[in-house]
């Protein structure tokens, strides 16, 4: 979930990703790979630089935690 709430934000590239979600830089790649698959996040171009970017299903997908996550009984 990290991944698509970094995401949530703003595209990043897979090196701003992988410091923005505390991951490896050489496992955010399983990572993305897996995400893209789904159609969670996809990959794009910003001033040359590939990108990925949350889709409308991965934003949908963590809203969707995120409720979930509110209503956990944490105190």
């Amino acid at each position: 979930m990290e991944i698509l709430a970094a995401l949530s934000a703003s595209p990043k590239g897979p090196t701003r990703l992988a410091q923005a979600c505390n991951v490896n830089y050489g496992r955010i790649d399983s990572f993305t790979g897996a995400l893209v698959a789904k159609g969670l996040i996809r990959t794009g171009v910003e001033d040359g630089q590939e990108v990925f970017m949350i889709t409308e299903e991965g934003y949908s997908v963590y809203k969707e935690w995120l409720e979930i996550w509110r209503k956990l009984p944490l105190d």
